[in-house]
């Protein structure tokens, strides 16, 4: 029998803060996709930039969408694919009754979900 750990590996905690760091460029990113859908690049860095932009958001995009749980999905994609503060999505999502630390739960927990998924989409 095959080794499940060599199938479906874990994210470490390192890959985990890296999944929290693209988490949080994605939307510098998508603004910048954004931009070029409305000005084509004319320079050859600039046709790089966009093709890497593009990757990258398209990566983010399906790693959040891998999500399983409803509501961390909703709060991964209402905090960081819509751009908003943690303020706003505490806000938000405050129909739940659930306190900050809640939110702040989930938004772990999706970072470690889309940090597993990049394990095997990059």
């Amino acid at each position: 029998m095959m080794d499940m750990d060599f199938l479906f590996p874990e994210a470490s905690t390192e890959d985990v803060k890296r999944a929290k760091t693209y988490l949080n460029q994605y939307m510098k990113k998508k603004k910048t996709v954004q931009l070029f859908e409305k000005t084509p690049p004319e320079t050859e860095g600039n046709k790089e930039l966009q093709v890497a932009a593009i990757k990258f958001t398209n990566l983010i995009e399906r790693a959040v969408d891998q999500i399983i749980q409803n509501d961390v999905k909703l709060v991964i994609e209402y905090r960081f694919i819509k751009g908003n503060s943690r303020a706003a999505t505490i806000l938000k999502f405050s129909g739940w009754n659930c306190c900050d630390k809640t939110i702040d739960r989930k938004i772990d927990e999706g970072a470690e979900s889309v940090a597993n998924t990049l394990l095997y989409l990059e």
